[in-house]
């Protein structure tokens, strides 16, 4: 063996899939380690209690190692487990659920349920980040290569809608056309070949610019069709002629508007540089307007199984009151509005907000309220005003709630609160602050959102004891 190179067992994972080994008598992460391997190694990073390893080669694989269909995926980084079978996967992340419970919440006898699988889990991620960097040549857009802040272009990925590759090599064609082809190229940057992020993005290099390019992000609509495409930049927006714009639409005839994000200073403007400023979609038979800022579920066939676990551990009844929070366009709360006599929502983005409403006029729903504002803020409003919520949705960003929002919705005292999370730290995190409030969490129930990566969505129920 040279020298450097390390042999272990792996035993099971960390919360970001690597496998978990053995160095020197402490734990080493090494990604793309399957449970039951025998692998060589190196060591990339050392600390007093623990070591990040790379997989140099597997000696012996494990049952449950799989080949990845991916060509990019030894290198790629945008996913974490196609070296899994999918069962493995899927038992991987409920074990990464019980550990954040047990060890960060303190909550030992929740009953987790068993991860619930897609029967296709591929061609399901309908919103996609592509970052900026600057090539050899030309410019990239892709991923950050696996443990560096690299940049790998990709052709292909099978987690996306297959017409997101060409989307985004005419892309680069269309605002990459020499000045002589008519294309104004005043304010205009140069990208490179298509790829898929998840990534903060490097600045790239641009000519003739005062911006820079730091993300394209794209979204589709399952069951319309319809193609969004979002240009977030520093600086400036982008300028492009209207003929460039209309040229990659001809190509694309589902891309229904192009969408400029800039930051500066005076902070985000959001500019409709082609089309419109939104996409539509309909789930489970309710029609939405989903604008290009606002967040909506990424993955269309696993929103209906949410949506059913939803309402299910909702307990509705028709005589009730729904509280809302984080209600983004109105997801939950039009869905289960035919199920309670009132829903409030609660949104903290303004173009949320305003389409939430609009999706309520569309789907001729009038038994739903929606209020802008931060969560932590808003929530002492409602308690003075209006009836006393019966249950609460709590969906936080990732980031989970502010101390101020659990406070405000143990002031209110629902008798049940369903939380939707993607990340099981922070929600084993919340749920602990209201398991000290009076308050029991029942069930967890998990979903597979997000095939092949470490992520994991979560619906608990908590009932008043």
């Amino acid at each position: 063996m040279d020298a450097g190179q390390f042999l272990t067992e792996i035993k099971g994972y960390s919360h970001m899939g690597e496998g978990v080994g053995n160095y020197m008598g402490k734990p080493v992460f090494i990604p793309q380690a399957a449970r039951g391997d025998l692998v060589r190694f190196s060591i990339s990073q050392e600390k007093k209690y623990y070591a990040r390893g790379s997989l140099v080669e597997v000696v012996s694989p494990g049952p449950w190692r799989t080949g990845a269909p991916c060509k990019d995926y030894p290198y790629c980084g945008g996913c974490q487990l196609q070296h899994l079978a999918y069962g493995e996967q899927l038992s991987c992340k409920r074990q990464t659920i019980i550990a954040a419970l047990q060890r960060i919440g303190k909550l030992e006898r929740v009953q987790v349920q068993d991860v619930l699988p897609m029967d296709n889990p591929w061609r399901c991620r309908h919103t996609v980040r592509f970052h900026a960097q600057s090539g050899p040549e030309r410019m990239m857009l892709g991923n950050y290569k696996l443990q560096s802040h690299s940049v790998c272009p990709l052709t292909e990925c099978s987690l996306l809608p297959a017409e997101f590759p060409a989307i985004i090599a005419d892309l680069c064609d269309v605002i990459g056309e020499p000045a002589s082809a008519g294309a104004d190229l005043s304010g205009t940057c140069f990208y490179g070949r298509e790829g898929i992020g998840e990534a903060n993005a490097n600045q790239i290099e641009h000519r003739t610019s005062n911006f820079e390019l730091r993300e394209v992000v794209l979204r589709k609509g399952r069951a319309t069709g319809e193609i969004l495409l979002l240009l977030k930049t520093a600086g400036s927006n982008c300028s492009l002629t209207q003929a460039a714009w209309s040229r990659l639409q001809i190509l694309h005839p589902k891309l229904v508007g192009v969408v400029a994000q800039s930051d500066s200073i005076a902070g985000a403007r959001n500019t409709t540089v082609f089309g419109q400023n939104f996409y539509r979609e309909i789930v489970s038979g309710i029609r939405f307007h989903i604008p290009a800022t606002a967040f909506f579920q990424n993955n269309p066939e696993q929103t209906e199984v949410l949506l059913q676990q939803v309402r299910v551990l909702c307990e509705p009844s028709s005589s009730e009151h729904l509280l809302d929070l984080y209600c983004g366009v109105g997801l939950f709360s039009l869905h289960l509005s035919r199920d309670y006599k009132l829903v409030t929502g609660i949104e903290e983005n303004s173009a949320a907000v305003a389409a939430a409403r609009e999706n309520a006029e569309i789907n001729h729903i009038s038994n739903t309220v929606f209020s802008h504002g931060r969560v932590e803020k808003t929530l002492g409003r409602i308690a003075n005003s209006g009836p006393a919520p019966d249950t609460i949705i709590l969906d936080p960003p990732r980031q989970g709630c502010l101390p101020d929002a659990i406070a405000g919705v143990i002031a209110l005292s629902p008798k049940r609160i369903v939380y939707v999370s993607c990340n099981p730290a922070t929600m084993a995190r919340d749920l602990a602050l209201l398991a000290r409030q009076r308050y029991g969490v029942r069930i967890v129930q998990p979903i597979d959102m997000f095939p092949h990566t470490y992520h994991i969505e979560c619906v608990a129920q908590i009932e008043r004891l």
